[in-house]
C-alpha cells in the first residue's frame, strides 16, 4: 500500500519510526568509532580515557534517545472527548506564555480528541515558536479552514531548507539532548485525524494544526 494512502496516525507513526532509527543510529555509530580509537591508543601504550569519556557520553544520549522514543512509539490515546477548540488552546496559550498573547480569532468548534494529548501538541507548537524568536512576539490565531479547525501558531525566523528535518528527534535547543516537541506534536494530532505543517511567510514561520470539526 502507498504511504499516501495509509490511515494518518499509521502514516505518523512510521515517519517518526524512521526518523528515530536514523537518529538513535548516529551516537552509536560515535560509540563505535570511539571505542576503536581507545582500542588504538591502549595498542600504542598511551591513554584511552578521553575517547572512553566520549562513548560513555554517546551511549547515554542513546538511550535516553530510546527511551523517549519508545514512549511516542507505544503511545496510545484515551478515549476520545468532545473538546472546545477555542477554549483548550486559550488555555494552553495562557500557560505556556504567561498570559501576554491573547488568542486571534475564534471557531466556535469542537474537536474529538484525547484532550491530555490534544494540550501537549499544542504546548509543543508554542515552547517551539517562543524558544526559536526569544525576545519576540508570537502569534497565536484559530480559525475555520475547509471544515477543519486550524490553530496557526506564528514567529520571527527561518525555516530550514527542509523544514521536515525539524520533526527528527536529532534537532533539539541548547542544552537539549533531544527535541521531541514537533515529534509529539505531530503523533498525538495523528491520533486525532489532523495534521500539523511548517511554512515559511516572508520572515516569519508558522506552523499549523489541523484537526477534522466534530458535527454536533
Amino acid at each position: 500500500m502507498a504511504e499516501k494512502q495509509l490511515p494518518s496516525a499509521v502514516s505518523a507513526h512510521r515517519d517518526f519510526l524512521r526518523r528515530f532509527l536514523h537518529d538513535v543510529a548516529t551516537p552509536l555509530s560515535a560509540v563505535s568509532l570511539h571505542l576503536e580509537a581507545a582500542d588504538r591508543r591502549v595498542r600504542r601504550g598511551t591513554d584511552p580515557s578521553e575517547s572512553l569519556a566520549v562513548a560513555r557520553a554517546e551511549i547515554s544520549r542513546a538511550f535516553d534517545l530510546f527511551d523517549r522514543g519508545r514512549e511516542l512509539l507505544f503511545f496510545e490515546p484515551a478515549p476520545a472527548e468532545s473538546v472546545a477548540f477555542d477554549e483548550l488552546v486559550s488555555a494552553t496559550t495562557a500557560r505556556c506564555d504567561a498570559g501576554e498573547t491573547a488568542v486571534e480569532g475564534s471557531t466556535g468548534g469542537f474537536v474529538k480528541s484525547d484532550p491530555r494529548a490534544l494540550t501537549e501538541a499544542v504546548e509543543a507548537l508554542l515552547y517551539n515558536a517562543l524558544e526559536a524568536s526569544p525576545g519576540s512576539p508570537v502569534r497565536v490565531a484559530v480559525e475555520r479552514s475547509g471544515g477543519r479547525l486550524a490553530l496557526r501558531v506564528e514567529n520571527n525566523g527561518r525555516l530550514p531548507g527542509d523544514p521536515e528535518t525539524l520533526f527528527s528527534p536529532r534537532v533539539a535547543a541548547a542544552g537539549k539532548n533531544w527535541g521531541m516537541g514537533l515529534a509529539r506534536a505531530r503523533l498525538f494530532s495523528a491520533a486525532a485525524g489532523g495534521a500539523i505543517r511548517l511554512e515559511q511567510r516572508d520572515d516569519r514561520v508558522v506552523a499549523t494544526l489541523e484537526l477534522p470539526e466534530e458535527q454536533r
